[in-house]
C-alpha cells in the first residue's frame, strides 16, 4: 500500500512504525500509527462532548475538585497500558489482583472509569478523557529523561524495593535484567506489570521488549542489544545458525541470544527457519 507524502508527514510516520485501520462507523475508517489509537480512541466523539463541557465553569471546578488515591492511580496506570480495543473485562481481568478488582469497581462507581459498550456488543474500559488528562497525562508530561542513564541505573530506581518486603516476580525480573541485560518473562500478566514499573525508561527506548511464538515475552536493556546484536548478525552471515550455537561462539546465555534474534527478527533483519535456527533475512 503506497501513502501519499502528505499523510506521512502528518502522521509522522517513520521505518518500522505499525499502522492500523479503525472503525469509526459503518461508512469510514480511521488510519493510524498503532502507538497513536488509544489517544485517538479516547479523543473521540464522545471524549469531545466531554471537553466541550469541561470549558463551561462549573465543569471545570468540578473537575479541580476530583481526587483519584495510589491504588485507584495504579489501577488507571495499568488500563492504560492495554490498547484500548483491549480493554475487555477478560483481557483486564488478567492483569489485575483481587485488590485492584475491587479498587476498579470503586473507579466505575465514581464514573473514573466507565465500562463502554461498541456497536457489535463488546464491552471495553474506557478512561474519561478529564481523568486521563488529570492523572495519566500529566505524569507523562511531568516526566523528564535524564540526560544521560548507565545501563546500571535503568532500573535502579526499583531496587530499593528488594531491600524493604520479599522478592516479588516483578522484583525479581528487575533484578535479572539489571544483572543479566536480559529477562524472559512468560506470562502476560507479568509483562504488563514489570512494563508498568519500566514505562519511563521503556518510554525513552532504554528498554526494548517482544513476544515471541513461544508466547513468553523477551525483555532486553538497549546498551546488552547494541552491544551483540551486530556480533549476532556476523554469526548468520555464513548461514543459518542455531540459538545454541551463536550462544556457545559467542559466551552468552540462550536467552538473551533469542532475545537479541527476536528483536533483529522484528525489524526484518534476520528469520527464524524452523524452532531456533535464523537466518539473515
Amino acid at each position: 500500500m503506497y501513502l501519499p507524502f502528505e499523510v506521512i508527514g502528518a502522521l509522522k510516520l517513520k521505518e518500522n512504525d505499525e499502522v492500523d485501520f479503525i472503525r469509526l462507523n459503518p461508512n469510514s475508517f480511521a488510519f493510524a500509527k498503532k502507538s497513536d489509537i488509544a489517544t485517538l480512541l479516547v479523543g473521540g466523539t464522545r471524549a469531545r462532548q466531554e471537553a466541550a463541557q469541561e470549558q463551561r465553569p462549573e465543569a471545570r471546578a468540578a473537575t479541580q475538585q476530583v481526587t483519584v488515591s495510589d491504588a485507584e492511580l495504579s489501577v488507571l496506570k495499568k488500563l492504560d497500558t492495554l490498547r484500548y480495543m483491549n480493554r475487555t473485562p477478560e483481557n483486564v481481568g488478567r492483569i489485575l489482583n483481587e485488590n485492584e478488582k475491587a479498587t476498579l469497581k470503586q473507579l466505575l462507581d465514581k464514573k473514573r472509569v466507565t465500562l463502554f459498550k461498541t456497536n457489535k456488543g463488546a464491552q471495553l474500559y474506557s478512561i474519561p478523557k478529564s481523568i486521563y488528562d488529570s492523572f495519566l497525562m500529566r505524569k507523562k508530561q511531568q516526566a523528564k529523561p535524564e540526560e544521560s542513564m548507565k545501563e546500571s541505573k535503568v532500573v535502579k530506581q526499583y531496587t530499593y524495593m528488594l531491600k524493604k518486603k520479599p522478592e516479588s516476580a516483578q522484583d525479581l525480573n528487575v533484578r535479572a535484567l539489571e544483572q543479566n541485560g536480559f529477562v524472559v518473562v512468560p506470562t502476560e500478566g507479568e509483562a504488563s506489570t514489570l512494563s508498568l514499573a519500566l514505562e519511563e525508561s521503556i518510554r525513552q527506548g532504554l528498554v526494548l521488549g517482544t513476544r515471541a511464538f513461544n508466547k513468553k515475552f523477551y525483555v532486553v536493556l538497549r546498551a546488552f542489544f547494541e552491544r551483540y546484536s551486530g556480533q549476532v548478525i556476523k554469526e548468520l552471515r555464513e548461514g543459518s545458525s542455531k540459538v545454541s550455537e551463536i550462544a556457545d561462539n559467542m559466551g552468552l546465555d540462550e536467552d538473551g541470544v533469542r532475545g537479541i534474534l527476536y528483536l533483529l527478527s522484528e525489524n526484518g533483519d534476520v528469520s527464524e527457519k524452523k524452532r531456533d535456527t535464523f537466518t539473515l533475512a
